[in-house]
C-alpha cells in the first residue's frame, strides 16, 4: 500500500448545500466495527478528494431515503454461514422485499467482511451487490471481499470504489496540501486493551469416559468495571500449542530462529507463528493462497472441486495441508496464505446479580482423531490444557444486544439450546429467579448422552423444581438407536409451542452450532407454525419472518 501512504488528507467540506444525486452516501452495517471503520475511511477518502459525503449506519437508516440517493458505497459483514449481522436485518428485509424503489441512474460499489472458516462468508454483501443490480443500479466498482485480516483489502476497496466516484461527482472543495491519515480507525483487538482475569474454578461438567468433553470457568472480574448482560459475550485471545508449532516446523523444515519482518519490527518464526496465525484450520481462502506457492497438482485438482474442497477445510489444519500437498517457498511466502489468529467467542453463562465479582464461561474441547493424529481447536485446548486455576488470561468484552432478556420481566421466553449454547440459558434463568420475573421460562435442551452431556443438569433440575423452569425439554440424540433432536421435541409441544409464541406473545432464543440446528430448528418452527395457525408454507414464512422483524425469535449461532 505504498501508493496509498502518499495521499493528503483535504478539510471536511464547508457547510454547502449541495444536490442529493452530487453526494456520496457510505452506508455501513457492522456488528464489531470492521465494515464501519472501512467505511469511515471511504467517507474521509472522499471528503479529500473534494466530494461531499455522507455516513450511514443501517441500523438507524431511514428507508424511505434511499430513493433519493444515486452515488452509494455500501460496506457490510456476514455473520457466520452467510446471515446478515442483527443490525443489518432490517435494512437487509427492507432491500429484498417489493417496498424497495428502483434504483435506475444510481451508481454503487460494495465490501464484503467476513469470516472464511464459514463457507459463505461473504454472502451478505453478495446478496446487497446482486440485488442493487436487480433494481437497476450499476456497478461503478468491482465488489471487494475481506477476511477477518480485512485490512489491506478494505484499503484497496476504498482506494478504487472512491477514485471510480471521483469521476463523475463534482468537486465542491479544493484539497488541502497536507498529508492524509490513510488508516482504519478500527477498534484494536490488541492484548494491550485485555483484561486479565484470574482463572477461580476449573471444572469438567462432562463424565469421565466419554468422547465428548466440555469445560466450566470461573473468572475473577473484580475491577473490570464495564457492566454486561446475560446474553452477550466474552473474547479470549489464545496462542497456538508449542508442540504443534515444533511439528508444523519439522515438517516445512524451517528454521524457527529465522526473522520475520512483522509491520514495523521483526520477530523470530517459532514466535510469530505461536501468538499471530491460525494453524489450527484452514479455509478455502487459505487453500488458494497456499495453492499459488506450492505449485502442487494434487492441491490444485482438489480445488477444481467445491465439495471436496469444504470437506477439507472442515477437519483438516495447517499441518494437514504442508503434509499432503508440499512444495517449496519460503518463509514469509508461507505466511503470506495464513489468516491472523483472532479469538474465540464465549457467551456469559452467569449473572452478575448472582456473581457481581465472576465470569462464568462454557467451554467446548474440540479434538478429534485424523490422519492417525490428535487434532486439537486452538482456544479450547489453551484453556484444556494451558490453563490452571490461578492463572490469568487475556479476555474482552462483546456486546449483543439483539440476545437479551426483554426489560419486561412478565414476557415468558423460551430458550433452545444444543450443547455449549445452554450458556447464555444458564445466565438467563439466574438472571430471570433473581429478579423474581413472572414471565414463564421453557427449556428445550439437546446433546448426544444424558449420562454425559446434561450440561449444568443438576441446576436445571433445581430451576424446574422450583417453578424458575415452567417445562423443560431434553433430547439426547444418541440414547437410543433413532435419533431425537430437540426440534423433534418443539414439534411433540407443537400446539402448546404455538400457543406460547401467538397467544402468550414468548420470545424464543435459539443458541447452539448453525451447522447442526439452526436451518433444523426454524423449519420445525415453521412446521408447527403452519399446522398450529391453520396457515399455508407462504403464510407460515411470513410468520417466521415477522416474529425475526419484532425480535420476537433471537439468535445466537456459531
Amino acid at each position: 500500500m505504498d501508493t496509498i501512504a502518499k495521499i493528503k488528507r483535504g478539510a471536511s467540506n464547508n457547510g454547502k448545500s449541495v444536490a442529493s444525486d452530487s453526494v456520496l452516501y457510505v452506508i455501513y452495517g457492522s456488528r464489531t466495527g470492521n465494515s464501519k471503520a472501512a467505511a469511515t475511511l471511504a467517507h474521509e477518502y472522499a471528503d479529500y478528494l473534494g466530494m461531499q459525503t455522507d455516513l450511514v449506519d443501517m441500523k438507524t437508516f431511514r428507508f424511505e431515503t434511499l430513493k433519493r440517493m444515486k452515488n452509494i458505497l455500501i460496506a457490510v459483514s456476514t455473520h457466520g454461514e452467510g446471515d446478515p449481522p442483527a443490525v443489518v436485518e432490517d435494512f437487509y428485509r427492507f432491500m429484498h422485499s417489493s417496498d424497495a424503489p428502483s434504483l435506475k441512474d444510481v451508481n454503487f460499489s460494495v465490501l464484503a467482511l467476513g469470516d472464511s472458516s464459514y463457507r459463505d462468508f461473504c454472502k451478505t454483501g453478495w446478496d446487497f451487490r446482486n440485488r442493487m443490480l436487480e433494481l437497476g443500479a450499476r456497478e461503478i466498482s468491482p465488489l471487494v471481499e475481506c477476511d477477518i485480516d480485512y485490512e489491506e483489502n478494505a484499503k484497496r476497496w476504498v482506494v478504487e470504489s472512491v477514485s471510480a466516484f471521483e469521476k463523475v461527482l463534482p468537486k465542491t472543495k479544493k484539497r488541502e496540501k497536507k498529508e492524509f491519515a490513510f488508516e482504519l480507525n478500527k477498534r484494536e483487538l490488541e492484548q494491550g486493551n485485555a483484561f486479565y482475569a484470574k482463572v477461580l474454578e476449573k471444572r469438567l461438567l462432562t463424565s469421565e469416559g466419554f468422547q465428548k468433553r466440555t469445560l466450566h470457568f470461573s473468572l475473577s472480574i473484580e475491577n473490570f468495571g464495564t457492566k454486561f448482560y446475560p446474553g452477550d459475550s466474552f473474547g479470549v485471545y489464545t496462542t497456538n500449542s508449542r508442540l504443534f508449532v515444533d511439528k508444523l516446523l519439522k515438517k516445512l523444515r524451517f528454521d524457527g530462529t529465522h526473522s520475520v519482518a512483522r509491520e514495523e519490527s521483526s520477530k523470530l518464526l517459532k514466535e510469530t507463528l505461536l501468538n499471530d496465525y491460525e494453524i489450527t484450520l484452514v479455509t478455502p481462502v487459505v487453500l488458494k493462497r497456499y495453492a499459488e506457492i506450492a505449485a502442487n497438482q494434487d492441491l490444485n485438482r482438489l480445488l477444481s472441486d467445491e465439495k471436496k474442497v469444504n470437506a477439507f477445510c472442515e477437519n483438516h489444519d495447517v499441518l494437514d495441508l504442508v503434509t499432503l500437498f508440499p512444495g517449496d517457498y519460503t518463509p514469509e511466502s508461507f505466511l503470506s496464505c495464513l489468516r491472523k489468529l483472532s479469538p474465540r467467542f464465549y457467551s456469559v453463562a452467569s449473572s452478575t446479580l448472582v456473581f457481581p465479582k465472576e465470569l462464568h464461561l462454557t467451554v467446548g474441547v474440540i479434538e478429534y482423531e485424523l490422519k492417525r493424529r490428535r487434532h486439537k481447536g486452538v482456544c479450547s485446548a489453551f484453556l484444556n490444557e494451558r490453563t490452571e486455576v490461578g492463572d490469568f488470561i487475556p479476555v474482552f468484552y462483546e456486546p449483543n444486544e439483539t440476545f437479551r432478556l426483554p426489560e419486561d420481566n412478565s414476557i415468558p421466553v423460551i430458550m433452545i439450546a444444543t450443547g455449549t449454547g445452554i450458556a447464555p440459558f444458564r445466565a438467563f434463568l439466574q438472571e430471570r429467579e433473581q429478579k423474581g420475573a413472572s414471565g414463564k421460562n421453557w427449556l428445550i435442551f439437546g446433546d448426544r448422552y444424558s449420562g454425559s452431556d446434561f450440561l449444568y443438569g443438576d441446576e436445571m433440575n433445581y430451576y424446574q423444581k422450583s417453578g424458575v423452569l415452567t417445562q423443560m425439554e431434553l433430547a439426547f440424540s444418541r440414547d437410543q438407536d433413532e435419533k431425537i433432536y430437540v426440534q423433534h421435541k418443539m414439534q411433540e409441544k407443537s400446539r402448546e409451542f404455538f400457543d406460547w409464541i401467538d397467544s402468550r406473545g414468548a420470545l424464543v432464543y435459539l443458541c447452539g452450532n448453525k451447522r447442526t440446528m439452526g436451518k433444523d430448528v426454524k423449519n420445525a418452527l415453521k412446521k408447527i407454525i403452519s399446522l398450529e395457525g391453520n396457515l399455508s408454507v407462504e403464510k407460515a414464512e411470513a410468520y417466521l419472518q415477522r416474529m425475526v422483524k419484532n425480535k420476537q425469535l433471537r439468535s445466537d449461532l456459531y
